[in-house]
């Protein structure tokens, strides 16, 4: 039987994060994300708190000889950042054939496409400004510090997605569905996906 799986895709501070939590929440399964870098460490024989640097990044050649040294589930002479693409896709590979799940980010929408997964991808953002006080009213940050992190995590999420996929990170015509966090609330873009993820049987 195969399995029904929701990626969910986002802009760092558009709270993509939470919603996939909310959705798994209420769906009744689980949502997984920072969880994949343990699980593909454990996979690949490797140390997390290296693997934990590299998370949605591009290629640092700082981590190349550490990550050389991994166990025969990691292709030995890749660089650091296709290795860990490698393992996690192992992962979430494995996820989809095992449980109905959320998956955020590390390009799972594109890892699962051509497998019988019933699969549902989504893709959340927000206007830059909504995003900088969002991200400001919860870590209690400066404006400028915010709007510098924020600009840093979109440009690295857009390189990992793009040098490892080869399409544009964000193309709404690449999800299922789309959506303004600044225009509706959790709660109801929460309710959006949950149908959608329903209509998948």
């Amino acid at each position: 039987m195969a399995h029904k799986i929701i990626t969910i895709s986002r802009q760092f501070g558009s709270g993509g994060r939470e919603i996939g939590m909310l959705v798994a929440e209420r769906l009744g399964i689980k949502c997984y994300d920072k969880e994949l870098i343990a699980m593909a460490a454990e996979h690949g024989d490797l140390e997390y708190k290296r693997l934990r640097k590299l998370d949605e990044k591009t290629d640092n050649p700082w981590y190349y000889e550490v990550i050389y040294d991994g166990n025969h589930n990691v292709s030995k002479g890749k660089t650091a950042s296709v290795v860990l693409f490698n393992l996690e896709s192992a992962v979430i590979k494995n996820i989809a054939r095992t449980e109905d799940a959320v998956i955020v980010g590390r390009c799972a929408d594109y890892i699962l496409r051509d497998t019988d997964t019933k699969l549902l991808t989504v893709f959340i953002y927000a206007p830059f400004e909504s995003r900088v006080l969002r991200k400001m009213d919860i870590e209690n940050k400066g404006q400028a510090r915010t709007e510098a992190l924020i600009k840093k995590m979109d440009k690295q999420r857009s390189a990992y997605y793009e040098t490892h996929v080869g399409k544009l990170w964000g193309d709404a015509e690449r999800y299922d569905l789309f959506f303004d966090s600044s225009m509706q609330t959790k709660d109801e873009i929460t309710q959006e996906i949950i149908s959608a993820y329903k209509k998948l049987d």
